[in-house]
């Protein structure tokens, strides 16, 4: 009951707050019907490959270059933020664990997600929760020309990872030359605890590109450097707090007990160097038929240092108190995405058999992870007991391997009212994972033994067949079969030193796809789709086993792939320059794959957190999303976004833990509602502001997390944005932004950033 009424009075806000900005923005002009011709209608740049495309069956939201630059636009997935019923948890600028969630998919379950960068995947399937957030930092803002987000499983082109969504970035492709110079600043003023310091970061963007003759060439270069506010509070209960102590301050844990925070984990110092080079050729062969290539090579390196964990608790004898929860913490990143591709026209037929105008496309990457170095002191430098001890963690030998092929034609067999794609899938995900001991002191690594990994292999084959088989009807049919391996599992070494090794594993299925589509009046459509997806274990959830000092994480190389059954009805209408839609969508999945979580406290108040991947049998989720888009809102300057969604996922069956039965799913809120406002103001200056509504939620399938506003809570938000554009001319840009206007303490789970300002300026040439 808590929890309804916290999400009724926080929806009410978020309403509020929605309809007074739009009323009075739209007042000023909603009479001046002249300023249409100021608003162009969207047009998207589109190629031969969208002729391959599955996208129409799936649930889809789309945001274009021009409308993101009514937010503060800092790294690619703040594109996203404002996207219904999606969930990006960015807890910093420059954030490398910004995961996502996408309806009954959480932002912790980062394997029902796929996010693709003109067809390059960028979602990271080797690991899942913080660990498996997409490598967004290998596109820059700058790149972006639209992206579009697909709900739900139900093209047979995408495996069973696309239980919530995908989302596809599509990247500007080089016209004429032009060189781009942008930079940028931002702060936050964090006051929390007892720490108190302005927070500062900077980007800057160059890049040259050019168009020689039919060759498209694109290089960059994009920097970000960020100082993010604390990331975890430390905290010990009452039996805890040494005696005499003296500071701290007297709080709450999520799950209502009192407890005394004493101490932060310090301020997160990220550096990310992303360097860049695309090509893109089009020609005609001999035959007169065009063909794209493409290749992608992105080189990216990136550093995140916490290293002023403090204590504000003093012992009895006015000495600070410590444990190992202050240790230093340091990580070096290294990767490599490698892409190449192609569309071709075949012709008239397929191998002179199947008549139709057909196409042809293939992509192929190759992700890797030069370096990866965790690095970490046991104690902190500054406690009398340090000794100069650490630890190290490496990954080796790990990254991916994908192929995807495809051919189609809109007008198979000859016939105008019909169309087929079929193609193939092909990955290797390989994971291992090194730990040993560190001379933090000396920076000298003193072992490094393998701990746990393993790899993946899925083949796959899909087929999609669309027929308008009546005026103002059309169905499509897919279906897609999967082959997966699990191999070269191990867990540490044993005595003699060699590794503990699981035994391989070999599973396959078929997912049928269906849906059927009615245009019944003017302007309007309906769709139903339904679909089965299998979304098989990653390498982390199969093999990796740790043991840190904080955390203790136990992988299950026995979990069975998640199986859902997904349906969807859509109403779309289109008026003018916008749309307006309607989803409504039941799920069912079962043995969904899940991280339970414990935490455990030693008598020195140390906590470590053990956790174990389990299947929980069945959760089930009903909801409903409306979204409205349009420009030139009333005939007015002004552009509108707006949605809002309601999802409720319920655990209908956990053999497990039978007391869960009936509870909310952790980290999925019920409510969600975005308002995207951009006022036209002046030929060359756009106002604009955003609204963020999110109900609260748990973190633990038991739901007795019930406390707000503290470290480890799941917090109902309302987060207000707003930002200044001025074209200065055809060259320069200015800008100036803010968000959480409100200066809203928020947490979801760790803390999210105070009030941050923005300035950034921009020119081309």
């Amino acid at each position: 009951m808590g929890l309804q009424l916290k999400t009724f009075n926080s929806l009410k806000v978020g309403f509020s707050f929605s309809f007074m900005i739009g009323a009075l923005a739209a007042i000023p002009n909603a009479v001046q019907a002249e300023s249409q011709s100021l608003v162009l209608d969207r047009v998207l740049v589109t190629s031969d490959v969208d002729k391959l495309t599955t996208k129409d069956v799936s649930p889809s939201s789309m945001i274009t270059a021009e409308e993101l630059k009514g937010i503060n636009f800092t790294n690619v997935e703040d594109a996203i933020a404002n996207e219904p019923n999606l969930v990006l948890r960015k807890r910093y600028i420059g954030d490398p664990n910004g995961t996502l969630g996408i309806r009954s998919a959480n932002m912790f379950q980062t394997t029902r997600s796929m996010v693709f960068a003109d067809g390059l995947p960028l979602h990271y399937h080797l690991q899942t929760q913080y660990s498996g957030a997409p490598r967004w930092s290998i596109v820059a803002p700058n790149e972006v020309e639209s992206v579009e987000v697909l709900y739900g499983p139900f093209s047979a082109e995408y495996s069973g990872n696309a239980m919530g969504g995908v989302v596809n970035i599509k990247t500007k492709v080089p016209t004429e030359r032009k060189f781009t110079v942008e930079g940028g600043l931002f702060a936050q003023q964090y006051d929390r605890l007892d720490r108190e310091d302005t927070l500062m970061g900077n980007r800057f963007f160059a890049s040259y590109e050019d168009k020689i003759g039919d060759l498209a060439i694109f290089t960059s270069y994009n920097h970000l450097q960020n100082e993010g506010q604390p990331q975890t509070i430390y905290s010990l209960d009452s039996d805890s707090v040494p005696t005499g102590a003296v500071g701290g301050e007297s709080g709450k844990s999520a799950y209502g007990e009192d407890v005394l925070n004493y101490g932060d984990s310090g301020v997160v110092d990220t550096t990310t160097d992303l360097f860049k080079i695309k090509t893109h050729y089009q020609g005609t062969d001999s035959e007169g038929d065009n063909y794209e290539l493409r290749g992608s090579i992105a080189y990216e390196v990136r550093q995140n240092d916490t290293t002023d964990a403090t204590s504000y608790l003093l012992n009895a004898d006015g000495s600070t108190y410590y444990n190992s929860n202050f240790k230093h913490r340091e990580q070096e990143r290294e990767s490599l995405l490698v892409g190449a591709g192609f569309t071709k026209e075949l012709g008239a037929d397929l191998f002179g058999i199947l008549k139709g105008d057909w196409s042809a496309q293939g992509d192929v990457s190759k992700f890797a992870i030069l370096k990866d170095e965790r690095i970490g002191s046991d104690l902190s430098p500054s406690d009398p007991s340090y000794d100069g001890s650490g630890d190290i963690q490496e990954y080796k030998g790990t990254g991916w391997v994908t192929f995807d092929a495809k051919v189609g034609s809109q007008n198979v067999f000859g016939r105008d009212n019909m169309s087929l794609i079929a193609g193939v899938h092909l990955d290797h995900y390989q994971m291992q994972i090194n730990k040993g001991d560190y001379d933090y002191e000396q920076g000298i690594e003193l072992s490094n033994d393998p701990a746990s990994g393993g790899d993946t292999k899925n083949s796959a084959i899909f087929m999609q067949y669309g027929w308008a088989f009546a005026e103002n009807f059309e169905t499509q049919l897919g279906l897609r079969y999967e082959n997966w391996q699990a191999y070269n599992g191990f867990k540490g070494t044993d005595t003699s030193g060699e590794k503990e090794s699981h035994d391989n594993r070999q599973e396959s299925g078929f997912s049928p796809k269906f849906s059927i589509a009615w245009n019944f009046a003017q302007d309007w459509t309906t769709r139903y789709s339904l679909a089965k997806a299998i979304r098989f274990p990653i390498v982390e959830e199969l093999y990796e086993n740790q043991d840190n000092d904080d955390v203790q994480t136990i992988a299950n190389a026995d979990l069975s792939p998640e199986v859902g059954i997904h349906h969807n009805l859509s109403f779309i209408k289109n008026i003018d320059r916008g749309e307006i839609r309607v989803n409504v969508f039941y799920e069912e999945v079962q043995d969904t794959i899940f991280k339970q979580t414990a935490t455990l406290t030693d008598v020195t108040g140390t906590q470590q957190q053990l956790n174990e991947f389990l299947n929980v049998d069945q959760v089930d989720t009903k909801g409903i999303e409306f979204s409205y888009n349009q420009q030139a809102f009333l005939l007015s300057d002004l552009d509108v976004r707006y949605n809002i969604s309601y999802t409720d996922v319920v655990i209908a069956k956990n053999a497990g833990a039978s007391d869960t039965e009936g509870n909310q799913f952790p980290r999925i809120p019920q409510w969600q509602n975005n308002l995207m406002l951009v006022h036209h103001t002046l030929h060359n200056l756009n106002l604009s502001t955003n609204i963020r509504y999110i109900s609260d939620s748990y973190n633990s399938l038991d739901n007795s997390d019930e406390e707000d506003n503290v470290f480890g809570a799941i917090d109902a938000y309302t987060l207000i944005g707003a930002k200044a554009n001025w074209q200065v001319n055809e060259q320069a840009r200015l800008a100036l932004g803010i968000d959480n206007i409100t200066n809203e303490e928020v947490y979801v789970y760790h803390p999210y950033p105070s009030r941050t300002l923005y300035l950034e300026g921009g020119y081309q040439f």
